[in-house]
């Protein structure tokens, strides 16, 4: 008889014969994503501090890999990929990725190398995919594909300057902490059959900025135009150049000093090149817009 009850399972609909899920509904966490206007506009809209009108070409991010954990936190399922995005002329906000947990949860994400499955944002093709996957290496390690993109010019009294900057460390986003009247709270309050949205905002100027402590810092051009003139002077600034250039010939006040929560994987910033690839680009990624994570770098990600 327990035979012909197990056959008669197998010839069943798969769902008939698997156990009720007991457990009561999760919050459903919604990854999202928005470009900063000057992002999605392709340019800024005022010239920098010291006079440079700043246009970019193209902005590429792999971003995802949802982590909700926490002693509280009961963890339905996450999303552990990342999904590839152009960011110019992007929406003002797009899906990234469905999450589901219950509980007091810590939420975190990912700036990392995609996959052959990532998934496409709106706008992004098959060509920017693979562009982002092409191995290189560059003074932070390698080979490995690129994390972040951002390509385009900046001019001023004629000179016209270009860059095309390929990020390919990666970075994991823990404990990230939203305002709330007025103070940073971590993680989510995740209530049955609950739906809340957790949106990175990508600010591509931020990598101009002369203060990774200040997200209202000046924008400042001058320092990189430097490293061409310092380099092959051809008119396009690449990170061998960026590294020419001293940050104890740009520091004063809290200008380009490192931040050293963001130094934790054993190097010592020297360069502009440090300033920017292990400072600036950290901080394109802004949590909640006015929010907090702790940016980890050089972390593998998750899910390879």
């Amino acid at each position: 008889m327990r035979k012909l009850a197990v056959l008669g399972c197998l010839l069943a609909l798969p769902v008939a014969c698997l156990p009720k899920d007991t457990r009561p509904p999760p919050s459903i966490v919604l990854f999202t994503a928005s470009p900063s206007p000057a992002t999605q506009a392709g340019k800024l809209s005022a010239e920098t501090a010291d006079g440079w009108s700043i246009e970019f070409e193209r902005v590429l991010i792999s971003i995802g890999r949802v982590s909700l954990d926490g002693s509280d936190c009961s963890v339905y399922s996450d999303a552990g990929y990342a999904r590839v995005l152009n960011l110019i002329g992007a929406p003002d906000s797009q899906k990234i990725s469905d999450s589901y947990a219950l509980g007091q949860c810590d939420f975190g994400f990912a700036i990392g190398n995609p996959q052959s499955e990532s998934p496409l944002g709106v706008g992004a093709t098959a060509e920017d995919l693979a562009f982002m996957r092409t191995a290189g290496t560059d003074h932070y390690g390698g080979p490995t594909g690129i994390s972040l993109f951002v390509s385009g010019s900046a001019t001023r009294d004629g000179q016209k300057l270009s860059f095309a900057w390929p990020f390919r460390g990666r970075a994991r986003y823990r404990e990230c902490a939203s305002l709330q009247n007025g103070k940073l709270t971590r993680g989510f309050d995740l209530k049955e059959d609950g739906e809340v949205t957790a949106n990175v905002a990508v600010h591509a100027e931020a990598l101009f900025a002369e203060s990774i402590m200040d997200r209202d810092s000046a924008l400042r051009f001058d320092p990189i135009a430097s490293a061409d003139a310092l380099g092959n002077a051809d008119g396009e600034i690449t990170f061998d150049e960026l590294r020419l250039v001293m940050l104890t010939d740009l520091q004063g006040g809290d200008a380009y000093v490192p931040n050293k929560t963001n130094q934790d994987i054993g190097l010592l910033w020297t360069t502009l090149e440090d300033f920017i690839y292990l400072g600036a680009a950290p901080n394109v990624a802004r949590f909640q817009e006015t929010g907090e994570c702790d940016p980890q770098l050089g972390e593998p990600p998750r899910g390879g």
